[in-house]
C-alpha cells in the first residue's frame, strides 16, 4: 500500500511539473506573438498601413522567386478578393509594382519596390535581428529541438 501511494505522489508530482512548464511555455510564446503583433501594428500605424500590408511587404521582401497574387493571398491568409484590394492599397501608396510574368505572359508577379519600402522593412528587422540573434545563442540540437517543437505545434493545431 506504502508503494501505491509513494508512485501516486510520484505521478502526481510530474503531472504537476508538467502543468507548470505547459504554463510556461504558453505563457511564453503568447508574449512573443502579442510582442510581434504589437510591432507590426505600431511599424503599420506609423505608416498608415494595414498589418496585413506589413506582412505581405515583408514576404515579398523575404521572396527569392517571382511572386504571385496567389502567393501573397496563401502567406497573408485573405481571400482574393481581399488580396487585390490590399495590393492595390500597396500599388497607390507606391511600395509594390505589378509586372507581366516573364515565364507566363498571360498572369502577373508583384514586385516589391526596395526602394520606397525600406523605412517600413528597416523597422521590421528589429524583429527580425532578435529572432536570428535568439536562434544565433542556441547550439544546433537546441535549433532542432525549437523547430520540432514548432512544427509539432503547427501540426497540432487546426487551422
Amino acid at each position: 500500500m506504502t508503494d501505491d501511494a509513494s508512485v501516486r505522489r510520484s505521478e502526481s508530482r510530474e503531472n504537476d511539473e508538467a502543468d507548470l512548464a505547459l504554463c510556461d511555455v504558453a505563457r511564453l510564446f503568447k508574449a512573443v506573438l502579442r510582442r510581434a503583433i504589437a510591432r507590426d501594428r505600431d511599424v503599420a500605424a506609423r505608416h498608415d498601413l494595414a498589418l496585413t500590408d506589413i506582412g505581405c511587404l515583408g514576404f515579398l521582401e523575404s521572396c527569392h522567386e517571382p511572386v504571385s497574387g496567389k502567393m501573397v493571398a496563401e502567406h497573408v491568409a485573405l481571400s482574393t478578393g481581399a488580396t487585390t484590394a490590399l495590393l492595390d492599397r500597396l500599388e497607390r501608396a507606391g511600395l509594390i509594382e505589378r509586372q507581366p510574368n516573364p515565364a507566363d505572359r498571360r498572369a502577373i508577379v508583384i514586385v516589391l519596390n526596395e526602394a520606397k519600402a525600406r523605412p517600413i522593412l528597416e523597422e521590421q528587422r528589429v524583429l527580425k535581428q532578435g529572432l536570428a540573434a535568439a536562434v544565433g545563442s542556441l547550439s544546433q540540437d537546441e535549433r532542432d529541438g525549437v523547430l520540432k517543437f514548432l512544427q509539432r505545434l503547427l501540426d497540432e493545431v487546426p487551422e
